[in-house]
């Protein structure tokens, strides 16, 4: 929390239908270590207002659920 009191927040968002749930919950398994219950839990925040967190972050993941497939993009 400390860092995005100091930073401006940004949120990651769908842009779009996603092709298969399983590939973003690849991707937060994978890239962030979240458990599969933890994972379901991020899937289900970007899927109704978003991810909020640090631009390096977002955008971190933002380029690893392209790569996937999953059609999002981050709002400055």
């Amino acid at each position: 929390m400390a860092l995005l009191a100091a930073h401006d927040p940004v949120r990651l968002r769908l842009v779009g239908p996603v092709p298969s749930l399983v590939l973003a919950l690849k991707v937060f398994r994978e890239d962030t270590a979240a458990s599969l219950s933890r994972a379901r839990e991020l899937v289900g925040e970007l899927s109704r207002d978003g991810l909020v967190g640090t631009l390096p972050e977002m955008e971190f993941l933002k380029a690893r659920l392209q790569m996937r497939g999953v059609p999002v993009d981050v709002d400055r």
